[in-house]
């Protein structure tokens, strides 16, 4: 695929990605974070688009481009066309796509994403029938639709004018991706509210365009984001918040534990291991009985941890199964969650219910309810809080894009989140847990059967687990979780394996798309290696967090600084009034800081 490419007409500043515009800016300031064709099938997975070939031409003041090709899996016959046009004040893009034999689609069409820190803008919405509304994109998470039935969005460029997004061929919408940690605001085709899924059947086109018009306002006096002397400037704000307490998953599947690798995680100082269990007849995801609880235990007890049990059941009866634990399993486990099969979140009848079923012996363990899926599910339907001891959502940056760009975004938008998080918990607290790379499952799907991954290896695995990648996201991570201030505990990944943070003896079980080496410690391991025994983080902001930022942390005595560069060349980063430091191209830094307090 041809590389993503910056062009400039005028005011406008275009980022043209595949067959996708991104980072669209007027006069240097970023308007519309992406412009993009998708499909999703009739589970809502989202499929990628296959590229035949690009065309960029400039002339008469204009950039125009062309993009064309088929879609993938269930939409092979897919043909398709994007034609996008860029002047001085305007960007337009129309998507037309025709098939050649029938399939199915929850959407397909085009997405706009407006960006996150577009929030609490006044915008004018222009409806299908044309009245229009004057509001505001909403400041606290939407748990549904901010905007319906639109024809047009104009928003403001707060000292630049405004943007004014008009929509063609289609009845469009917005949802507010902060909900799953997408660092935006999306408007989509096709109203949620029709019936899905729907035929694509040879003869019917599809045609739709997004036109976004800008007009002048004050110019600037400085670009909206500039780095200063090609410095990366992180600066700390004075505000200091707790570490939430990490932990890993251990999965039922892991492979087998050796007593090295168990001296060797005890190093890190985790606070807890999360094991997923099953009761009879349950279908919750990667989860087994008791014999895999008692193996748990041992190996938390080698490493020093806690256990937090996640279980998914039917009915909250069914725990009955694990009251006659042995004594030490059960005092080996500091919290237990509780999740149902049929509802997304814990209903709160299932608390006092739970607590019987589980009986006397578990009195000293705390009972967690919230949701095993994602932020909305509980920001839709929020439980009572007082009736569980911690609430629960877990968490990954892949729901809706896999380009290593948007995660570098989406790690940013778990501070909003985690901000959120209290006025739907009030004082309980909160933990996010697991915390994956990848999807774990699609908790959408109709037909899970038809649930492919979009890469050689299982839908849950990321070939990027075992990169700098990885270990990248997972700092910053845990810098915008941390700084919120409202995150008791964190759980990532798993201990060992692919979806974990070394490699097990019997080394990768796909070494062609999964190169890794037997015993291999991944980079994210010394991420957690680098904050063993640190309690605080302090916030801090980047001057242009998307090429590098920093989690800066403290134990009281010592500060530590995770410098991390995500472009692919050196950037020079400085920290407070300390020294510039170089940090080579997709690289981390780990720093020692003169200590301040």
């Amino acid at each position: 695929m041809t590389p993503p490419q910056t062009v400039r007409v005028g005011d406008v500043t275009v980022t043209i990605d595949g067959a996708d515009l991104r980072d669209i800016r007027w006069q240097d300031h970023e308007a519309i974070r992406r412009i993009y064709p998708v499909f999703q099938d009739r589970n809502w997975t989202n499929r990628l688009f296959t590229i035949a070939g690009t065309e960029l031409t400039e002339s008469d003041g204009a950039i125009d481009f062309t993009a064309h090709g088929t879609g993938s899996f269930d939409a092979e016959p897919l043909e398709w066309t994007v034609v996008a046009r860029i002047t001085d004040r305007a960007v337009s893009y129309r998507f037309h796509a025709h098939t050649r034999a029938p399939f199915w689609r929850n959407r397909l069409g085009m997405c706009v994403l407006h960006p996150m820190l577009a929030a609490g803008s006044a915008v004018v919405v222009e409806h299908t029938d044309g009245q229009t509304a004057k509001a505001h994109l909403p400041t606290e998470i939407s748990a549904h639709q901010p905007f319906v039935d639109m024809r047009s969005i104009t928003h403001e460029l707060p000292g630049r004018g405004h943007a004014r997004v008009r929509f063609n061929g289609e009845v469009f919408e917005m949802e507010d991706h902060r909900n799953w940690t997408d660092a935006s605001f999306k408007t989509y085709c096709t109203p949620i509210s029709l019936p899905f899924p729907v035929e694509v059947v040879p003869g019917q086109d599809i045609d739709q365009e997004i036109v976004v018009d800008f007009d002048a306002g004050p110019q600037p006096s400085a670009p909206a984001s500039s780095i200063a002397d090609d410095v990366v400037e992180i600066r700390r704000t004075g505000e200091v918040t707790d570490i939430p307490r990490l932990g890993l998953s251990w999965a039922p599947d892991s492979p087998p534990i050796t007593d090295a690798d168990i001296a060797a995680l005890a190093s890190l100082r985790l606070d807890h291991l999360r094991v997923a269990v099953s009761v009879p007849d349950s279908t919750g995801p990667d989860s087994a009985g008791p014999a895999h609880l008692v193996e748990a235990a041992s190996i938390a007890h080698g490493i020093g941890a806690r256990l937090r049990i996640a279980s998914v059941s039917r009915e909250p009866e069914e725990l009955a199964a694990f009251a006659e634990l042995p004594v030490d399993v059960i005092g080996a486990i500091d919290c237990w969650y509780v999740f149902s099969e049929q509802d997304k979140v814990t209903p709160d009848d299932w608390a006092p219910r739970a607590r019987e079923a589980l009986g006397e012996r578990y009195s000293d363990v705390a009972l967690g309810g919230g949701t095993d899926l994602y932020f909305t599910e509980l920001n839709r339907e929020p439980p009572d809080p007082s009736m569980f001891d911690v609430l629960n959502f877990s968490m990954n940056p892949q729901v809706h894009a896999f380009d290593t760009r948007t995660l570098i975004q989406n790690a940013m938008t778990q501070s909003v989140v985690a901000a959120n998080a209290p006025r739907l918990t009030r004082a309980t607290p909160v933990s996010v847990s697991p915390i994956s790379l990848r999807p774990r499952f699609n908790p959408n799907a109709t037909e899970p059967d038809l649930d492919v991954s979009n890469t050689p290896l299982p839908s849950d695995v990321d070939a990027r687990q075992m990169t700098y990648v990885a270990a990248h996201w997972t700092a910053m991570s845990i810098k915008y979780l941390a700084q919120a201030g409202s995150i008791a505990h964190a759980t990532y990944f798993e201990a060992m394996g692919w979806k974990g943070i070394i490699e097990s003896a019997a080394g990768s079980s796909d070494p062609v798309n999964f190169p890794s080496t037997p015993c291999q410690r991944f980079p994210v391991w010394d991420v957690f290696a680098g904050l063993a025994g640190m309690t605080r983080a302090h916030t801090a902001q980047s001057s242009a967090p998307e090429e590098a930022d920093a989690l800066i942390v403290d134990d009281g005595a010592k500060e530590r600084a995770f410098v991390v560069n995500w472009s692919e060349e050196p950037r020079v980063v400085r920290i407070d009034d300390n020294p510039p430091t170089t940090i080579p191209p997709t690289a981390m830094v780990i720093l020692d800081l003169p200590h301040t307090n």
